[in-house]
């Protein structure tokens, strides 16, 4: 019998992983959960597994040497910057993510920070518990209409945030150097350079990947071109933001507040942690794709591609190294 083996089931506690499990045992396939924490782990229950699927843990050139009989490795999300895809392709080893599980959901969530932003939502509650009343508390805020919303990256779920903002009448500009003219025209949303972004938006959403380009994208030298109190929303990777650089401007008032729902070291479980002394900073624990519904279809996913490849020998339409493999 075929075997699956999701290495680190416990960075996804609470989740059903008998989904998967249900669809892979009716295709022939033993699924195992795991909780993994170090590589002798991984190959003591994973060495001559068929596919693995992981969360977080570092699949490395290294270890995919190891993985004698490994013919898929699926990462349970959109980002797959955890995994070697050079060394898995070169090992004929299928790297599969979700790009289209938690779009609606990931959009929504930047909404909600972003207007959680504009209107003080947070600050205010904070405030207010403290025994405070004052409505004029806190940074100046702006009619969303009279603001221009610049998004770094506009790929679906950027895309989707965009349409979901178009209601509110904001000027919506984007930079993404792959993205046709058409999806832009599409959205009238208005293609510029990343230059020209920094210094025209009033607030800014993180969309892209992350890659060796865009780790610590924004960074003081990033935020020097950006207006004066701008606004900054991350929903994408934590190490897109250089952190220091991000407080030092939230300290100086150059970027007026932020709202992350990612950060480059996870999880900050300290409460005297430096990121928390910063009120004008919300941030959430990784939790934008977090639905119902998204969780169900990723882990129906997870199963399907795996299925894929160990069972019907095809390369699915989430393969992020199809065209090599082909």
């Amino acid at each position: 019998m075929s075997k699956f083996v999701i290495l680190d089931s416990h960075e996804l506690a609470g989740s059903n992983f008998n989904i998967e499990k249900e669809i892979l045992e009716q295709n022939g396939v033993e699924c195992i959960i795991a909780e993994c924490k170090s590589v002798e782990e991984v190959l003591k229950i994973a060495k001559d597994a068929d596919g693995i699927g992981l969360v977080y843990f570092d699949i490395n050139k290294e270890l995919i040497d190891k993985l004698d009989n490994c013919k898929v490795i699926v990462r349970y999300g959109v980002g797959y910057d955890s995994v070697d895809v050079k060394a898995a392709t070169e090992k004929g080893i299928v790297v599969c993510n979700l790009p289209d599980y938690c779009q609606p959901d990931v959009a929504t969530h930047t909404m909600a920070l972003l207007l959680d932003l504009c209107r003080k939502v947070t600050i205010f509650d904070r405030y207010v518990r403290k025994g405070n009343w004052n409505s004029n508390y806190g940074y100046p805020i702006n009619r969303l209409s009279s603001m221009t919303l610049g998004l770094v990256g506009f790929g679906r779920i950027s895309r989707l945030f965009a349409k979901y903002m178009s209601g509110f009448e904001m000027n919506i500009i984007a930079y993404d150097p792959s993205a046709p003219d058409s999806l832009f025209e599409e959205l009238n949303v208005k293609r510029v350079s990343l230059d020209e972004l920094y210094a025209q938006a009033d607030a800014i959403s993180i969309h892209t990947p992350l890659t060796p380009n865009t780790k610590h994208l924004i960074n003081k030298e990033s935020l020097s071109k950006m207006k004066d109190g701008v606004l900054i929303v991350n929903t994408a990777r934590g190490a897109i933001i250089k952190i220091s650089d991000l407080l030092e401007a939230l300290e100086s008032g150059k970027v007026k507040a932020a709202g992350l729902d990612v950060v480059e070291t996870e999880p900050i479980t300290d409460a005297n942690n430096e990121i928390y002394k910063y009120e004008n900073l919300i941030v959430n624990p990784h939790t934008a794709y977090n639905s119902e519904e998204a969780s169900y279809e990723q882990h129906e996913k997870v199963a399907l591609s795996a299925v894929n490849v160990i069972v019907k020998k095809e390369i699915p339409y989430n393969a992020v190294n199809k065209k090599e493999l082909n």
